[in-house]
Order: C-alpha cells, then structure tokens, then sequence
C-alpha cells in the first residue's frame, strides 16, 4: 500500500499527455495503474509488460504523429508549389498583356504623332499658299494702283500745261488789253493754279496713304 500511496496520479497524467495522449487516455491508464497498485497484483513481469506496452504505444504515437506531420507538410508544400506555379503563371499573363498594352499604344501614339505631322505640315502649306497669294495680290493692286495714279498725275499735268498754254496764248493775243485786266487775269490764273493744286494734293495725299498702308501690310504678311 505504501507503494500506491506514493504513486502521483497527476503528474503521471500530465506526463502522458505531454507525450501525446489525450486527457482521456491518460486517465484511464493513470487509473489503471492505480487499481493495478491498490490491488497488489502487478508483479515485475506486468510492470515491465506495462512500461513496454506504453513505450511501444508512445513510439506509435510519435510515428504517428510524424507521418501526419510529413504528409500535412508534403500537402502544404505541394499546395504551395501548385498556387506558386498559378501566381507565376498569372505573373507572366499579366506581364504579357501589360506588354501588349504598351506596345498597342505605343503605336497609336506614334500613328497619331505622324497623322498631326502631316496635318500641321498640309496645314503650313496651305496657309503660305494663301500668304503668297495674297501677297501677289497686293503687290499687283499697289502696281496697278500706282500705274493709275501716275497715269492720272500726267493726264492732270498735260491738262494744265495745257490750260496754260492756251492761257499763254489768250494773253499774247490781247497783249493790247490794259494792264490791269492782265494783272487781273494773272491773279485769277494763279488761284485756279492754287485751287488745282491744292485738290491735286489733296487727291494724292490719301493715295499715298492708302498705298503706305498697303506696303506695310504687305511687309507684315513677309
């Protein structure tokens, strides 16, 4: 009895189930052990029996607990084998599409670059076309222009010397009025001349400024 006495029940269960055994197993063997104590029946062979049953049932427990171990281990490491296999896959998909994409717009953009060339440059060329023309234009309506008015210039001026002439001519042939006619005549002469000049510049003077103008258009359009 002294022996069951100082047998320790709860450290035996704990130390059965440190080494794998459930709550319940252990028990049920720390019992066992108890009643095999109390009763006084376990001999040295049964200890001995009892000590190799339970070591064979801990090695059987530990390889099996190794060989779930191993296999949840192989599991888990072939799982994660297949979903990195699946990412890399994915990866190069991925990466092949991006590179699609890249290159799909890349050529847009470059077709798009050479369409807005090809604008911009029809575009210049139909806007120096028009400057060119507009330039002849001008360039031919200032000569005309010109022409007209230097045409006009001597028309005047050959009607002048002309009224002049026969005003010459009037007054040589009453060289026998007295002298205040001709004096008088003279003074009417000269203001007619006056008056005449006086449109003939003022007729020319926005002419020239009308052609002025045009030559500076015309420089600014250059």
């Amino acid at each position: 009895m002294a022996t069951a006495a100082a047998f320790d029940t709860h450290r035996f269960i704990q130390n059965l189930i440190k080494s794998g055994f459930t709550s319940e197993q252990a028990e049920t063997l720390a019992y066992e052990q108890v009643d095999l104590l109390n009763s006084n029946l376990a001999t040295t062979q049964d200890l001995d029996a009892l000590r190799l049953s339970t070591s064979q049932d801990f090695a059987a427990l530990r390889l099996a607990q190794d060989a779930k171990i191993d296999t949840l281990r192989l599991s888990l490491e072939a799982k994660l084998e297949e979903q990195s296999r699946a990412f890399d896959a994915k990866l190069a998909e991925q990466s092949h599409n991006l590179d699609t994409l890249r290159l799909s717009l890349e050529a847009k953009l470059e077709e798009h670059r050479i369409t807005t060339a090809k604008e911009i440059e029809t575009l210049r060329l139909s806007q120096d076309a028009k400057i060119d023309a507009l330039r002849l234009s001008l360039e031919a309506k200032l000569e005309e222009h010109r022409s007209a008015t230097s045409h006009d210039l001597e028309t005047l001026r050959l009607s002048l010397e002309a009224k002049l002439e026969e005003q010459t001519r009037a007054i040589t042939e009453n060289r026998s009025a007295t002298s205040q006619e001709i004096e008088t005549l003279r003074l009417s002469q000269d203001a007619k001349l006056q008056s005449t000049k006086y449109d003939i510049i003022k007729w020319i003077y926005p002419a020239l400024i009308a052609m002025g103008g045009l030559i500076v258009a015309l420089v600014k359009l250059l």
